[in-house]
């Protein structure tokens, strides 16, 4: 639905749609009519016109060329900035080509909301291609000889095979990789909040925005703080709720989830906007901790909303459709079938939106990497105290938690890593040459977080979570069919939360202690104060158990060893360990398998794990 590409010849001569046919074919997915053209000369773009789909993709403003995915928070903002608006049905992409037009490419960074576009300038000769700040829509560059090409789809870039090892070392001890790299050597992903600027033969790239840049502040006012951080709260919903036809949420039972679907049908009883919610998806697994049917029932039955539940899908299971060839690798993808069950339920209601808790764990959650920082600054006393009050509130011994945050983030290295076990070590599966050769040790979430020393390990340790977030972001298949909104992704709402002082996001026994008291008269009090959190730890256990068979076979000449990437044998071992219970990191092995998945699916190999009989 959102699928669209442009090209650029940089050396100016005219472009032909030939010239770039096989990126074409690949955007089209073997439908070429329903694509609509823009652009002439030296540049060309195409766009996806399904007839369901949310918006344009594709927009001309006197003179100026955009195609893109463009969904804005601020649209009467930007409709002022206009010396000549256009009409007020106009879609979201027009706006901005309208505001470039009166601004300059200057404006771009005061944009808010969910999105990712070029625009062509013929006057001037000029591309620029921009992201959203939280990199919710995606986009992607590579060069073809003299010819720039950009979409919002990795497939189209599918010409030039090669991996790229660096992306692999990240996604195999973080399910992610950081800025720019894709599985694809040959193609770059525009990191989020930034700019690419292509004048002829040279190119820009800057960052507009970046969690690094906004500090917690000092002592303020928590009734204060907690009355914007509701205000700011409510925009989001809103802003994700208004307009959208039959709009879904997610409803998991947590926090925040909860607090998404508590504030979007209290404002509608309000009046304060127009769609109430058409209903609510809660996954449910009766497994371990997974099974959190009290609280999301509760928050279901308090607003009178219907609520469909998607009961023990498990990973690896497979219907009879196969698992989908998706643009990129994804830790969440051997959930594949409960994913694409998912889509149908939705869209079958007549539903394109799903609203989504995402972010608040980011941002919001909070570690006590504060006290270390009290440490690094000198302040002992003021650690102390702050150690001995978590050490009460959590029945904890003080001098376990005052090695963990006082000494050890300052001992040596060598200590720290013995110290941490096995949260620094690289998983034993990765073969000793790719470990080395790629630096896995200094990818490791440990050193990205708890590795930091004291002064700034919390803010750092946030601004790091808060980057990581366009990773986790759901694409497909849910971009083919419904589209996830995230009002936590609100950039005012992150931009607040970024400066909010440690007391106001963590306290002994209540993370998150901001929205809890913003949530307060208006989330049902058990889940509003609720401690725990539901965990699919033992279902993945029970997956790899129940899908033996169809692993087993995955893994008999698994592609990520033929790369030497891993040691066959050993991963088989560690696998055979967790469906015992052994297990070290179970998180580092899904991305493992995930990636093996992904790759078996492109290979053409899952076909023959598909007709093994799994195991009962």
């Amino acid at each position: 639905m959102n699928a669209f590409l442009c090209a650029l010849r940089t050396t100016g001569e005219p472009l032909q749609r030939g010239e770039i046919f096989p990126a074409i074919a690949r955007l089209a997915g073997g439908r070429p009519d329903r694509l609509g053209w823009e652009g002439g000369g030296a540049f060309t773009a195409a766009a996806r016109t399904e007839p369901d789909a949310l918006r344009p993709l594709a927009a001309r403003w006197r003179g100026l060329v955009g195609v893109g995915d463009v969904r804005l928070d601020n649209c009467r903002e930007v409709r002022r900035w206009c010396a000549e608006p256009p009409p007020e049905d106009a879609p979201d992409l027009q706006l901005v080509l309208a505001a470039i037009d009166t601004r300059g490419t200057e404006c771009i960074p005061a944009l808010l909301g969910d999105f990712a576009f070029v625009v062509w300038d013929p006057r001037a000769q000029r591309l620029v291609a921009a992201r959203d700040a939280l990199g919710v829509k995606p986009l992607f560059y590579a060069e073809r000889g003299d010819v720039l090409i950009l979409s919002s789809r990795l497939r189209v870039f599918e010409d030039d095979p090669r991996i790229d090892r660096e992306f692999v070392a990240d996604f195999l001890v973080k399910g992610a990789s950081d800025g720019e790299r894709t599985i694809w050597a040959g193609a770059r992903a525009l990191p989020a909040g930034a700019l690419l600027v292509q004048r002829g033969t040279v190119r820009e790239l800057r960052r507009y925005w970046s969690p690094e840049a906004f500090v917690p502040t000092g002592a303020a006012d928590p009734a204060e703080q907690r009355d914007t951080f509701r205000a700011l709260f409510r925009e989001a919903v809103a802003g994700r709720v208004d307009g959208a036809a039959s709009p879904w949420a997610q409803l998991s039972g947590g926090l925040d989830s909860s607090s998404v679907v508590a504030t979007a049908e209290s404002m509608w009883r309000e009046g304060l906007v127009g769609q109430r919610l058409a209903a609510t998806v809660t996954v449910v697994d009766d497994i371990g901790r997974g099974d959190e049917r009290t609280f999301s029932d509760t928050v279901a039955r308090t607003f009178g909303l219907r609520n469909e539940q998607l009961s023990d899908w498990w990973a690896w299971r497979d219907d009879g459709h196969g698992a989908p060839r998706t643009d990129e690798p994804r830790p969440i993808l051997p959930f594949f079938e409960r994913d694409q069950r998912l889509v149908r339920m939705i869209r079958e209601a007549g539903g394109s939106v799903l609203l989504s808790g995402l972010g608040a764990d980011h941002m919001l959650y909070g570690t006590l990497g504060y006290v270390t920082d009290l440490v690094g600054r000198g302040r002992l006393l003021a650690a102390g105290k702050e150690l001995a009050r978590w050490a009460v509130a959590t029945r904890q011994s003080f001098w376990h938690l005052a090695a963990s945050h006082a000494v050890h983030p300052f001992l040596p290295r060598r200590m720290r890593l013995r110290a941490a076990g096995a949260r620094a070590r690289v998983p034993d599966w990765i073969t000793g040459d790719f470990t080395v050769q790629h630096a896995v040790h200094e990818r490791l979430p440990f050193w990205r977080t708890e590795g930091l020393t004291g002064r700034e390990r919390f803010r750092r340790g946030v601004a790091w979570q808060v980057a990581q977030l366009q990773s986790w972001i759901e694409r497909e298949p849910f971009g083919d069919g419904v589209e996830l909104r995230y009002p936590f992704l609100y950039r005012p709402l992150v931009e607040f939360s970024l400066r909010l002082p440690p007391e106001m996001r963590i306290r002994p026994l209540q993370h998150k202690w901001v929205l809890r008291e913003a949530m307060r008269g208006v989330l049902p009090e058990p889940v509003r104060t609720r401690t725990g959190k539901g965990a699919i730890d033992a279902r993945i256990l029970w997956s790899l158990q129940r899908e033996r068979a169809r692993l087993d076979a995955l893994l008999r000449e698994p592609i990520l060893a033929e790369l030497g990437i891993v040691d066959r044998q050993v991963l088989a071992e560690a696998v055979d360990a967790a469906r015992n219970g052994v297990v070290a990191n179970l998180a580092t092995l899904i991305y493992a398998l995930a990636l093996e998945t992904w790759l078996a699916v492109r290979a053409g190999r899952w076909g023959s794990a598909v007709d093994v009989a799994p195991a009962a």
